[in-house]
């Protein structure tokens, strides 16, 4: 809720005519004297204007600054009794329905608040005061769009109200006029420039809008006005993770709240990025308790778990992520590449399988498969595989290798020795052994190159690098 400007101060609306009686005036006087005094507002005050009221009940005056006591003293119904009788004896004068609106106010009556406005205005369109304060009623309304017309209304009758222009930004942010609620932030910001709430909201506009620059400028303006403010933590926070300051990023999300997953969720995406594992499966412990069905909470604790070497629970932790987000496609490769490392090959062609008909082009998961498929001796689908995974990113020495072999199974030469010559350069010690190891089989998949000569100068000229 906006808070409202203070109530008016006592105004003596009284007209001295000789209409008024004498003894009423008498007590109303009494009662102003006390105006400014330490027994403004008490119980003796109320009694002077009481009797002017009791003695002239046409007294307008003496009826206003009763209420006005009343307000004071948090009396509501006994002002809104009083400013009732004024206004039936003062319908065309603004000052019964202006009180009265705040009374109403005070009580979150805005409808009937509203209506004294509009009764105020009618008889004094010219009236910023009333403009603002009607303002301020429609965006508790929600009302934003009639709420940024009467701020636009006190701009127009009093140019520089330095509130207004606060008042016309928030509702033009509630709007989501970026733009024009930016430029009267920063209008706002010229004559209050340490004002908390106008740095804050400012930031999160150029936020919005991708000016994370200017946002960041706020935000740490903001930040030096309330430094333990949880909310700006928590938006400043995100800002430096996604700038990749993560002492930065740490040190807000620490200030913001902690019972939010989100913020325990970052908290542990930064441990993540700093290599802090336990500690970062703490963190997602601890928001698994607040969102035990959050896919995404579960898949990162896979993730750390994975780095952790904790198998089985990592394995655990991405079934549950699936349970709750099935079509995940990290989550499909992941808890794929566990089940191929845990020789669970029929369960990781599913997910892999499902993970490809999500991303045809994920060349991890192509080599995975292929891995499995190769195992199983699945070899025509697992060439197939390995061929989709070099062109989707995804080539590796030992691919590369089982691809030689494979094709030279279907004896053909020409593809084999393209591959195998890549394996050789990525890793001839490794690999230069290996094929000599398989050509000590009586049956081996590359009879059909063994005899060749492309293929024997292929393995000399590696082989004598190896010698060197």
């Amino acid at each position: 809720m906006i808070p409202l400007a203070g109530l008016l101060l006592f105004t003596a609306l009284l007209q001295n005519t000789p209409a008024t009686d004498p003894d009423a005036l008498e007590w109303f006087r009494k009662g102003e004297e006390l105006i400014g005094t330490p027994e403004e507002n008490s119980p003796q005050q109320t009694e002077y204007f009481k009797k002017a009221v009791e003695l002239a009940p046409d007294f307008s005056a003496a009826r206003y600054n009763l209420a006005l006591v009343y307000l004071k003293q948090e009396q509501r119904q006994l002002a809104l009794d009083q400013l009732d009788a004024l206004i039936v004896l003062e319908p065309e004068g603004t000052s019964g329905y202006l009180l009265r609106a705040r009374v109403r106010l005070e009580v979150e009556d805005l409808v009937h608040a509203a209506e004294d406005l509009e009764q105020a205005l009618e008889l004094d369109p010219q009236n910023y005061d009333t403009w603002q304060l009607m303002g301020r009623i429609r965006y508790q309304q929600r009302d934003y769009e009639q709420a940024a017309r009467a701020f636009e209304k006190v701009l127009e009758l009093r140019p520089n109200p330095v509130g207004a222009y606060f008042d016309l930004a928030l509702s033009q942010q509630s709007l989501g006029h970026r733009d024009e609620a930016i430029k009267n932030y920063r209008r706002f910001l010229i004559d209050v420039p340490d004002d908390f709430q106008a740095n804050y909201f400012l930031g999160i506009l150029h936020r919005q809008a991708g000016q994370d620059d200017l946002a960041l400028e706020q935000f740490l303006k903001a930040e030096s006005i309330e430094p333990t403010h949880q909310e700006l933590a928590q938006e400043l926070g995100y800002l430096l993770l996604d700038r990749n300051d993560l002492e930065g990023a740490q040190e807000r999300l620490l200030r913001s709240n902690l019972d939010l997953a989100i913020n325990l969720a970052n908290l542990g995406i930064i441990a993540k990025r700093q290599g802090e594992h336990i500690q970062a499966e703490d963190y997602f412990h601890r928001a698994l308790q607040q969102e035990p069905e959050n896919a995404l909470l579960w898949a990162q604790l896979g993730d750390v778990l994975v780095q952790t070497e904790s198998g089985l629970e990592a394995i655990e932790a991405y079934e549950r992520a699936l349970h709750y987000n099935p079509e995940d496609l990290d989550t499909l490769y992941n808890l794929g590449t566990l089940y191929v490392n845990e020789e669970r090959s029929e369960e990781a062609i599913d997910l892999l399988r499902k993970a490809l008909s999500i991303d045809p082009q994920h060349g991890a998961a192509h080599y995975n498969l292929a891995l499995v498929l190769d195992e199983r001796k699945d070899f025509d689908e697992a060439r197939i595989h390995y061929l989709k995974a070099i062109e989707y990113g995804s080539d590796s020495a030992w691919g590369r290798l089982r691809l030689a072999f494979l094709w030279a199974r279907q004896n053909e030469p020409t593809e084999a020795l393209q591959h195998l010559e890549v394996a050789f350069e990525r890793e001839p010690q490794r690999y230069v052994h290996l094929v000599l190891d398989e050509l000590l089989k009586i049956n081996s998949d590359l009879d059909s190159l063994r005899y060749s000569r492309e293929f024997n100068d292929l393995l000399a000229k590696y082989r004598e690098g190896l010698e060197e």
